[in-house]
């Protein structure tokens, strides 16, 4: 027998050596940059968004400021029109005032009154017409040409159409003098009496 050692059944490797190509180096991996190219995107859309928000709300408030103004100078002008339209009412109703207004007089100013758009301007102008007096436009009354305006009166009116037109005007003062209602009666000659009734 042969005392010598078989050969050792192991045999050793190494991994990191190519059979083939024992000197062949270990290739190198390539340095991995995305992350930092996508932390580098991600910081650059975060910056745009805040600066997309920010240009947004100033524009907003820049908006809001400016439909402020636009509101305020369209009152202004909407407030200095009402005072036009009122100024142009209240000189026709001068005009027209001497110690009261007549039934004719105040259906006029009622006229321009009711075609008046503006409701504030039309509740001014309306205020005013209820606070003045009516005086009777009478064609043969002695006691008016006498200067007496009392309910207690006889008035004459050449029509039942005036009669009820100055009784219809002057309906607030009637009524707070003391007074219910009122007759209207021909005279026989053309002329209609309106006479008020406690």
């Amino acid at each position: 027998m042969n005392n010598q050692e078989p050969k050792s059944r192991v045999q050793r490797y190494n991994f990191n050596q190519d059979p083939e190509h024992p000197t062949r180096q270990r290739r190198k991996r390539p340095r991995r940059w995305w992350p930092w190219v996508m932390t580098l995107i991600t910081l650059a859309i975060a910056i745009l968004l805040v600066l997309a928000i920010s240009h947004h709300n100033n524009s907003a408030s820049n908006t809001a400021a400016s439909s402020s103004d636009s509101a305020s100078i369209a009152a202004k002008s909407s407030s200095n029109s009402e005072q036009t339209a009122y100024d142009i009412f209240k000189k026709k109703y001068d005009a027209y005032n001497d110690n009261g207004l007549t039934v004719t007089q105040k259906q006029k100013l009622q006229d321009i009154i009711n075609d008046e758009s503006n409701d504030a301007v039309q509740d001014r102008e309306q205020q005013l017409l209820d606070r003045a007096s009516t005086k009777s436009s009478e064609t043969s009354s002695s006691k008016e040409s006498s200067g007496s305006n009392s309910f207690d009166d006889v008035h004459t009116f050449s029509s039942v159409a005036d009669a009820q037109n100055w009784a219809q005007a002057s309906k607030n003062q009637w009524l707070q003098a003391g007074y219910t209602t009122y007759t209207i009666t021909s005279d026989g000659q053309g002329n209609y009496n309106l006479q008020f009734i406690h």
